[in-house]
């Protein structure tokens, strides 16, 4: 079994911002793209800005990056099987001799895949001070603290 990579676009905001989504507490908040992939800094966990906690960075993925990657993932399956189906039916086909075996097959159809861009929203901007990342966040009266999503600490 083969391992197969696909790559999926997220156009951010008007400032380069994307949304990610917490774990635990199922808010969402936005990360700039050009910090978050920086390879120069490479980083293996967030933290949530609303509630602190801490986990993979994949784990954060917005629900909509999920059925992303879902729907490529099935897309590319059904092509495969597509293929092998076609090979088959082509050779059943050209069978010759006593027994001669006849194979239709209705290709599988796709799902649609759409294209993921961030919409400009009334988010606050925070820059942290130890580290020097953004976040952008709902920025209510009530909240009284922002966490850095990439060092964790209270900004």
């Amino acid at each position: 079994m083969s391992t197969e990579n696909f790559t999926i676009s997220i156009q951010g905001d008007s400032e380069g911002y994307v949304t990610f989504e917490c774990p635990y507490c199922n808010s969402e908040f936005k990360l700039q793209a050009g910090e978050y992939q920086n390879d120069d800094e490479p980083f293996e966990e967030l933290f949530c800005p609303y509630c602190g906690l801490a986990k993979e960075k994949n784990e954060f993925l917005s629900a909509e990056v999920i059925e992303q990657a879902q729907a490529i993932a099935y897309n590319y399956m059904v092509e495969e099987l597509n293929k092998t189906f076609k090979k088959m039916q082509r050779l059943l086909n050209r069978s010759k001799g006593l027994i001669k075996i006849k194979m239709d097959y209705k290709p599988l159809k796709k799902v649609a895949t759409k294209e993921l861009k961030d919409k400009d929203t009334t988010e606050t901007e925070f820059k942290c001070s130890c580290c020097g990342r953004r976040v952008k966040v709902l920025y209510c009266a009530g909240a009284a603290k922002v966490f850095c999503p990439y060092c964790g600490v209270d900004i």
